[in-house]
């Protein structure tokens, strides 16, 4: 460990990782690299050997960045400063101690607040929904509740830059938060934040997809202009959004999987009867794999407006291109394709949308 210890505090952008593990069932560890957060693919970078023992260490001559750690069919994230010395002690794959790394002391801080702030804004609301499915006259409390999971999803993507805002300062670690980020509401804390991050960190390859990631947020905020988007109907047929826009259009994504976008089904269907003559369209985007599970959703749904898919999922290549990582996610533009709203469900959206074409 000395010698590690030297190696690595005399040359940049490395680290080094060692520890020792009772009970490992395999004689080497892998070390792969995050390389796309919202496609959550990898690189592998190197296999760690591991003695008779459970003993392993190696030294690293690469960038700071986001790693994974996997032991058998256990992964660990990692988030790895230059001149960090990682050690990783324990009895089995369960019971891990990770030191030499305040980066992903910060991580794993961040994604145990990030589990507790889902279970008690999102997960609890869906529970209780549950529990109510069973009895067919609460169906309009169910509603209710599927419009508090949106908004309450909301409120647990603020608790998170929040989080950020008062913990990470310009560590590493914020680059694995960035795929729950949202620009509608906190762009310029983001854009100050990853000024902060670049002048820290220049030249990294996380700090350049940390630019990316601003520019894409800078894309589909308010004032943005939406470019012509081109996707097939269930009939085959390529359907162009510049073809179907009118003074004002809602851009829907949305999956026959996600139970709030079945829900607000029925808002959507209101809005468009009330206001299709006075100029309002709908051009839905479905991420679902399966063509059976969304054909049978818009039959269900009475989605009798413009609905398109290439039956990707979130693989989806418009899905990709705006950064879609939840659902549902919508996009509210004028006749010109500028953005003048973003995610607006239930009462905001019908409110909008009054207030738009009412006159």
């Amino acid at each position: 460990m000395i010698l590690l210890t030297s190696c690595t505090s005399k040359k940049p952008n490395s680290f080094s990782i060692s520890g020792k593990i009772d009970s490992l069932n395999t004689n080497f560890i892998v070390l792969s690299k995050i390389d796309n957060l919202q496609k959550k693919s990898t690189i592998i970078i190197d296999t760690l050997k591991v003695n008779i023992k459970g003993v392993f260490n190696s030294v690293y001559f690469l960038e700071p960045n986001i790693y994974n750690l996997t032991f058998d069919k256990k992964t660990i994230q990692l988030a790895i400063d230059k001149g960090q010395n990682i050690t990783i002690n324990g009895t089995s794959t369960t019971n891990l101690n990770v030191t030499g790394s305040f980066d992903t002391q910060l991580l794993n801080a961040y994604e145990l607040f990030r589990k507790e702030s889902l279970n008690r804004l999102v997960t609890s609301v869906r529970i209780e929904i549950k529990s109510l499915q069973k009895d067919t006259i609460n169906h309009i409390k169910i509603n209710t509740l599927r419009e508090l999971e949106v908004t309450n999803y909301k409120k647990h993507q603020d608790e998170l830059i929040d989080f950020v805002k008062e913990n990470m300062g310009t560590s590493i670690a914020i680059y694995a938060t960035s795929l729950r980020w949202n620009g509608d509401r906190n762009l310029s804390f983001l854009q100050e934040l990853i000024s902060n991050f670049e002048e820290e960190h220049p030249n990294l390859e996380v700090t350049q997809k940390l630019k990316n990631k601003l520019l894409l947020l800078k894309k589909t905020s308010v004032g943005s202009t939406i470019t012509n988007i081109k996707m097939p109907n269930s009939q085959h047929k390529i359907v162009n959004l510049d073809s179907v826009k009118g003074k004002y259009t809602l851009i829907d994504f949305w999956a026959s999987w996600c139970p709030p976008c079945r829900t607000e089904s029925v808002l959507l269907n209101e809005l468009y009867t009330s206001y299709n003559s006075k100029g309002f369209e709908i051009y839905g985007i479905s991420l679902d794999s399966k063509k059976e599970r969304w054909l049978k959703a818009l039959k269900q749904d009475n989605r009798i407006w413009t609905e398109v898919s290439t039956l990707e999922g979130f693989n989806t290549a418009i899905s990709q291109e705006y950064g879609i990582t939840s659902l549902p996610t919508n996009f509210l533009i004028n006749a010109s394709g500028e953005i003048i709203a973003v995610n607006i469900h239930g009462k905001e959206l019908k409110e909008k949308i009054m207030e738009l074409l009412s006159n």
